[in-house]
């Protein structure tokens, strides 16, 4: 507080913005300057609310659709990796490339995520997959070459498909994350929480 005049000086905190939906309850949120800084997963309807980077996370700015409810894939910007929930959100633990196997920051034309599985299509063809049936402990994505050659692959149960499952015909989420670059700070309120500020930037305060 002022010794002067007690007027509590305001603070600045680094802007807030949706960078992805998955529907109208379900969001990234990003927090940060510059399109980078902390993103965190949230379900306004269940009242998730899920810190999936602390630091320097930026947008994977290739094409990118979401349709799965339980079952959350999200990617680091360069695909050295995938945050992945089995429980809607709730806990998340990551999961990367099998060895050997590596995506850069635009070698993904397609990256679906339908009937509670990760699908991941590369530039030369490739086809990878999260482990299936939904809710096992596999850390690494299955490659539908190694598949091929292999003829079966130890301990997986599954058999990833020759190409990625249709997108339903009612999704409403987007189909690529977004971001303003130049996104300024935000005056926040006396006598009110970051959360609570948020939330009311968002619309979504109660």
């Amino acid at each position: 507080l002022s010794p002067v005049n007690n007027i509590r000086k305001p603070t600045i905190v680094p802007p807030s913005q949706i960078v992805y939906r998955f529907d109208e309850n379900r969001y990234i949120l990003l927090t940060g300057y510059r399109c980078e800084g902390q993103a965190y997963f949230i379900d306004d309807k269940e009242q998730v609310y899920f810190s999936i980077a602390p630091h320097s996370w930026r947008i994977y700015t290739e094409p990118y659709r979401h349709p799965a409810k339980n079952y959350i894939s999200i990617p680091y910007s360069d695909l050295a990796g995938f945050e992945t929930s089995i429980d809607g959100g709730r806990s998340f633990r990551s999961i990367r490339l099998g060895v050997g196997h590596y995506l850069g920051n635009h070698d993904s034309p397609q990256y679906d995520v339908v009937n509670d599985q990760a699908f991941i299509l590369g530039k030369d063809g490739q086809l990878y997959a999260s482990e299936a049936p939904f809710g096992t402990k596999g850390w690494y994505m299955l490659s539908k070459k190694e598949q091929l050659e292999q003829e079966a692959i130890l301990g997986r149960s599954q058999i990833i498909p020759e190409s990625i499952p249709p997108i339903p015909s009612d999704y409403t989420g987007w189909d690529k994350m977004r971001c303003d670059y130049n996104a300024k700070g935000t005056k926040l309120p006396d006598n009110h929480t970051v959360l609570e500020v948020y939330q009311h930037l968002l619309g979504t305060a109660k």
